[in-house]
C-alpha cells in the first residue's frame, strides 16, 4: 500500500483556468476552447479563494442546452438544466457541492481521489492555509507517482 500526501505528487504548474465569479460564460467558453491543455475551471472570489468548480460535464450540459437538447430524465435533471440555462456568469455555473472541492498540500492523496471521484473531476484545486488557490492536482500526476512508487518497491 502506498501512502501519499498531495505535496508528494503536486507540481506548481496549473492546468486549470481561474476565473472570477462574475466572469461572463462566453469569456470562459472562449478561453477554455482556445486552450486545449486546460483541464478545469476554478471560480474564485476577489481574494482568489475557491468559490467552486465548473466541470467538463457542466460545459457539456451547457452545450447540449444551447443545441436544443434538454438533458433531463427527472426533476433533479430538470432543475439542473434550468440552473444552467439561466446562468450568465461563472458563479451561476458553479454547483454547490463543488465549493469544498479543494485540497491542501498536507491532505492525503486518498482524500483528493475521493473528492475527484465524487465530483467527477480530473483536476482538483490545491489551496494554501488561507484558502487561496495555489494550483491544481491532476489525475495524471497522481497516476504517474503511483506507478513510479510501485516500480521502486521490492516485490514480495
Amino acid at each position: 500500500m502506498i501512502s501519499l500526501r498531495v505535496k508528494d505528487v503536486y507540481h506548481p504548474q496549473t492546468y486549470s483556468l481561474l476565473v472570477e465569479k462574475d466572469t461572463p460564460i462566453e469569456d470562459i467558453i472562449k478561453s477554455f476552447a482556445e486552450e486545449p491543455l486546460l483541464r478545469g475551471i476554478f471560480v474564485v472570489d476577489e481574494r482568489k479563494r475557491l468559490v467552486g468548480v465548473i466541470t467538463q460535464n457542466d460545459l457539456i450540459s451547457w452545450a447540449k442546452l444551447r443545441t436544443g437538447v434538454l438533458p433531463a430524465k427527472d426533476a433533479d435533471d430538470l432543475s439542473e438544466a434550468m440552473r444552467l440555462s439561466l446562468s450568465k456568469t461563472a458563479g451561476g455555473l458553479v454547483r454547490k457541492e463543488t465549493r469544498d472541492a479543494a485540497v491542501t498540500l498536507t491532505d492525503s492523496v486518498n482524500d483528493a481521489l475521493d473528492k475527484m471521484l465524487t465530483l467527477e473531476l480530473v483536476g482538483i484545486p490545491v489551496v494554501d492555509k488561507r484558502g487561496r488557490i495555489i494550483g491544481d492536482l491532476q489525475i495524471f500526476e497522481i497516476l504517474k507517482v503511483i506507478l513510479e512508487k510501485e516500480q521502486t518497491q521490492p516485490s514480495t
